[in-house]
């Protein structure tokens, strides 16, 4: 991949550019949303499963449960999951990727690749 991540990490980052690639590739993958929950009620990606930012706790269990389970972190803007990311992937995890950027950027690449569809 020749993308230099806006937010580092020891987690596999993922942008607009890329996402639709790894989702076709990873139709199993599992979208994680760390936004608080109430932000998740107003606007979220279908499918996504929420994981507030203060419950990392769950958040580790689940994927250091599920280690043949490939997951996609995202955020507000791809920082506080690209810390996450490296967190877990220090514990053990290996199949984390992280989204690089913004949640509406997430949003606007899965929509266009909808409209592309259709």
């Amino acid at each position: 991949m020749n993308y230099s991540p806006i937010h580092p990490s020891s987690a596999e980052p993922i942008c607009s550019a890329n996402v639709i690639a790894l989702l076709e590739n990873t139709p199993d993958i599992q979208i994680i949303d760390i936004r608080e929950s109430s932000d998740y009620a107003v606007d979220h990606i279908d499918g996504a499963k929420n994981f507030p930012m203060q419950d990392f706790a769950s958040l580790s269990q689940e994927i250091l449960a599920h280690p043949q389970t490939a997951y996609l972190l995202h955020c507000y803007s791809g920082y506080t999951v690209s810390v996450y990311g490296s967190y877990l992937v220090e514990m053990g995890a290996k199949n984390v990727y992280y989204f690089d950027e913004s949640f509406y950027e997430l949003k606007q690449a899965l929509q266009n690749h909808h409209k592309q569809e259709q």
